[in-house]
């Protein structure tokens, strides 16, 4: 075996060594954080394991205006859903709905 390979393999052995005292020594310290945080009543915001996001409400968020697309003196109506009673009344007494297009 060459001096590289014994150096590569002292390399892994210490590599591995090292990752078996940094566990050793981490959970004791996760046992006495979770301890603390207990006996305190930490939150996860206060820890700043969180993200506060502030949002609309739902209603808000997908609520976009629409524009009018049939009018008659002062009604109007987006074309949308039922028809509004004015509408039904405008078209039963003879008229139609094309002549209401904005």
């Amino acid at each position: 075996m060459d001096e590289l390979e014994q150096i590569q393999k002292q390399i892994a052995e210490l590599t591995k060594k090292a990752e078996e005292i940094a566990l050793a020594k981490r959970l004791p310290v996760l046992e006495d954080v979770k301890n603390k945080i207990k006996l305190y009543g930490f939150t996860a915001k206060e820890l700043g394991l969180v993200e506060v996001v502030v949002s609309q409400p739902l209603a808000e968020k997908f609520k976009k205006p629409v524009a009018i697309k049939y009018r008659h003196n002062e009604n109007t109506w987006t074309g949308r859903g039922m028809k509004p009673k004015w509408v039904v009344k405008f078209i039963e007494d003879g008229g139609k709905l094309e002549e209401l297009l904005v």
